[in-house]
């Protein structure tokens, strides 16, 4: 999910991605998933970490709201350690504004 500039909420465009985990893990009893918040580097690091930690966290009450199970997730804030991208354009640093989602089937 990617988030604007500054931003925790989700963004209305990226909501259906809210909506593909909820199907995935309803459809996937056993799964979990580990959902990681990002930054881009145009803040402070104590910042960044705070900003992705509220996103991830924004994500994270989603998912609960719509029947997720709290146990089945757990979150990482990352802050602008892990970029996708490290270019100084705006395309550059919407990519690194985002909460990646990782799944892991629970046998």
């Amino acid at each position: 999910m990617l988030f604007d500039f500054d931003k925790s909420n989700v963004p209305a465009p990226e909501k259906s991605k809210i909506d593909d985990v909820v199907t995935f893990m309803k459809q996937n009893p056993t799964a979990e998933i580990a959902l990681e918040g990002h930054a881009d580097p145009r803040g402070t690091d104590q910042y960044n970490m705070k900003l992705s930690d509220r996103r991830v966290k924004t994500v994270r009450q989603a998912l609960e709201a719509a029947g997720v199970a709290a146990k089945r997730i757990r979150i990482g804030a990352q802050g602008d350690r892990l970029r996708n991208c490290s270019d100084d354009t705006e395309p550059c640093f919407q990519k690194n504004r985002r909460v990646e989602v990782f799944v892991r089937k629970v046998e």
